[in-house]
């Protein structure tokens, strides 16, 4: 079986740890671009991504063996999907592999803005002692978490080690461990964006969350809120929340993921002192190809000797 990896991440890790049966029964090539794997896609029966394809490598035309697809990301929203249902092609996310990274991230996030970690820093940079700073707590405010999966899970039990108090929002509205609440529908997003002192959004981006977070619904927030956006950028309305946090409506955010990546250098959200900008970095982790790996190796087996797959996504969701 001819396995392709089209990726800049380092897969060095997942070709030397494959099991020895997995290795002995496929042949595993690995190209940093779709440029130099094109003359491959014909042949391959797997395709890993990173997250984003060139979309005719789904096409029967191009990829005619095509068996079964895996993206080392949870977000499916830049793969092929129509191309893949098309051919009932099963695809297979990474999801589950960013558990631990992105809820230490989002709790030092919170820590950085309580804390004042970065006026700070820039104290530090001018030699400056300055012990008139007045910093927070985390103690005692409530987070509302938007998109209640595996990672908000893991947020919420960090929080709680805080003495925070934790509302989550997912479809359902079924309780979770760690969450005080957890409500469903944009009622249940409504009240969680009025009670929270902070917000964390890690849902994904699909036909039914792109744009959820409106204007009108920033406008719910306290004045004094922080909202953190780890989901994606197209998960609300960017221009409505820059302006926001220009005219002191809302005290600051922490934004890894935008509308347009890299952000550009034009954007005043890169100057704003109530502004944390980081690079959609929030998920990687030294741990991450040991992680996603386990997942390949379990699929790649249950393809090989007919078992079920595990993180199966459901194109038509989008997640």
């Amino acid at each position: 079986m001819k396995i392709v990896a089209i990726t800049d991440m380092d897969l060095s890790l997942m070709q030397e740890q494959m099991p020895q049966d997995l290795k002995d029964r496929t042949q595993f090539q690995w190209f940093r671009s779709s440029k130099d794997a094109q003359e491959h896609i014909a042949d391959a029966e797997v395709i890993i991504t990173a997250g984003r394809i060139n979309p005719e490598y789904a096409t029967r035309e191009k990829s005619p063996k095509l068996r079964w697809m895996q993206t080392l990301s949870a977000g499916v929203d830049k793969l092929p999907l129509h191309e893949l249902a098309e051919r009932q092609i099963p695809l297979t996310n990474a999801r589950g592999v960013h558990t631990i990274q992105m809820s230490e991230f989002t709790l030092s996030l919170m820590l950085q803005w309580v804390r004042k970690s970065n006026k700070l820093y820039e104290c530090q940079l001018q030699k400056e002692w300055y012990q008139r700073i007045s910093v927070g707590e985390l103690a005692g405010k409530t987070l509302g978490i938007v998109g209640a999966g595996a990672i908000g899970e893991a947020v919420a039990r960090k929080a709680n080690a805080f003495d925070m108090s934790v509302i989550g929002l997912n479809r359902s509205g079924t309780p979770q461990p760690g969450y005080d609440q957890t409500l469903s529908g944009d009622e249940g997003l409504r009240s969680l964006l009025a009670q929270s002192d902070f917000v964390v959004l890690l849902l994904p981006s699909t036909p039914k969350t792109r744009g959820l977070i409106t204007k009108e619904h920033l406008s719910l927030m306290k004045e004094s809120a922080f909202l953190i956006n780890l989901a994606r950028g197209d998960v609300i309305d960017e221009g409505a929340l820059t302006l926001m946090l220009q005219e002191g409506k809302l005290a600051g955010a922490a934004l890894d993921v935008f509308e347009q990546e890299p952000l550009p250098a034009t954007s005043p959200l890169w100057s704003m002192a109530n502004v944390i900008v980081t690079p959609h970095i929030a998920g990687s982790s030294s741990h991450y190809t040991e992680r996603v790996s386990a997942i390949f190796y379990h699929n790649l087996r249950a393809l090989l000797d007919g078992g079920e797959m595990m993180n199966l996504v459901n194109i038509h969701e989008g997640y």
